[in-house]
């Protein structure tokens, strides 16, 4: 099985046993018999040039960074998306459950489904958007988990995040500078002086 063909739900699945197991025979079986729907028996009886050949694929998702190229539209199993990568387009809820699954940096692979499920919404055939449906996230994530591929998912979630962290870092320098500006403006206010004058406070410059 070639990696454009690993589904999202696969390679998590593979990703959970390359870090948990120790043994890197059973760690190979269990992830050739994830991929290729064979039992263990018949991987153990593949020559081990073959088993080498066939796990070699897992170290390409490696070369999935946020440089290869990024497809905001996209199909799975027929049905049209399209990523909403801008958040100040996300709708509040789609905003709110992207969030959720954001929360945890370490979490973040192991939610690609769930966060694509969050920000892309349905396309009819003649390309009209659909209304984000958060009743219908489980399905749409379930969708993805089970056959959108990892090649499609994977820069698409690594160019959300890149741009939901920077603009997370914007907000809070912005709010700290907002924040800084008000004290400054309400310390110099008329009566905020006068007080300050009485109590003997006053202002320090």
């Amino acid at each position: 099985m070639k990696l454009e063909n690993l589904t999202i739900g696969q390679f998590i699945q593979c990703k959970t046993i390359s870090e948990f197991e120790t043994d890197v025979l059973d760690k190979s079986i269990k992830m050739l018999s994830i991929v290729t729907n064979k039992t263990f028996d018949e991987i153990e009886a593949m020559p081990v040039n073959e088993l080498t050949d066939a796990l070699k694929q897992f170290n390409e998702i490696e070369k999935l960074t946020d440089t290869t190229k990024v497809r905001m539209k996209f199909k799975v199993k027929g049905r049209r998306f399209e990523c909403i990568w801008q958040t100040q387009k996300l709708g509040a809820n789609q905003y709110i459950d992207a969030t959720s699954f954001c929360k945890n940096e370490k979490e973040i692979v192991n939610n690609i489904h769930n966060i694509l499920a969050s920000i892309c919404v349905e396309r009819t055939w003649y390309g009209k958007k659909m209304k984000y449906n958060p009743e219908n996230h489980k399905e749409i994530a379930d969708l993805f988990y089970n056959h959108m591929k990892i090649t499609s998912a994977y820069p698409i979630m690594l160019f959300f995040c890149k741009y939901f962290e920077e603009l997370h870092n914007n907000i809070l320098i912005y709010l700290e500078e907002a924040a800084e500006k008000s004290m400054k403006m309400a310390m110099n206010h008329p009566k905020v002086v006068e007080v300050l004058k009485k109590s003997g406070g006053g202002l320090q410059s």
